[in-house]
Order: C-alpha cells, then structure tokens, then sequence
C-alpha cells in the first residue's frame, strides 16, 4: 500500500440507502496489508453496517510544465 504512495484511504458504506463515507490515515496499518483484507471488518459509524469499500487516496497529480 504505501509502495504505491497511498498515505490516506477513502472509506465507503456498503449500504447503498446510507452512503456515509470518511478519509483516514492509512498510518494504522502495516506496510503489506491489501485493502481488501480491511473491508469486511470495517464498521460504519453511521448505520452499523459491518464492511466497506476502501480506496487509496492518491496525492494530487502535478500537471503541466516545471522550469
């Protein structure tokens, strides 16, 4: 995960009805954990509902010509 820059992830409800979603620090986790071996354990704070989707939350791009 961090290999890849991923520093923060994007957490989404599975209920469709609820669509509560949050940013944290991926520091909570080891450098070799998968995403998907998070979800289903994930809980959200809003519903109840237990897993989720998780996304890496990439860093910005930099467009354009530097100089």
């Amino acid at each position: 995960m961090r290999a890849s820059g991923v520093r923060e992830v994007l957490i989404y409800c599975r209920d469709h009805r609820c669509s509560h979603s949050v940013e944290i620090s991926a520091d909570r986790w080891p450098d070799d954990i998968r995403l998907s071996d998070i979800e289903p354990g994930v809980v959200c704070t809003t519903c109840g509902k237990r897993g989720a989707e998780l996304r890496p939350k990439f860093s910005q791009a930099r467009m354009g010509i530097t100089g």
